[in-house]
């Protein structure tokens, strides 16, 4: 009997910087790399050579992005 093998969830599914950049409003590539270098953004993980972020991340910024902005009112 083989392992049944399901698919990631949208939380542990990786994404691209590509589409991180598109998830955050058509940036740069360049723009999600410097967000990781500054610690924005968690380091990604590697699939072969390719950087790779998981979405659930990238959705924690968005949520902390709106409670800065929320908490600044």
């Amino acid at each position: 009997m083989h392992p049944t093998i399901t698919p990631p969830t949208e939380e542990e599914r990786l994404l691209d910087l590509e589409e991180v950049a598109r998830m955050l409003g058509g940036i740069s590539t360049r723009s999600v790399r410097r967000l990781v270098a500054r610690g924005d953004l968690p380091k990604p993980v590697k699939v072969l050579s390719s950087p790779r972020l998981y979405h659930s991340d990238v959705v924690t910024y968005l949520e902390r992005l709106k409670l800065k902005r929320d908490g600044s009112k």
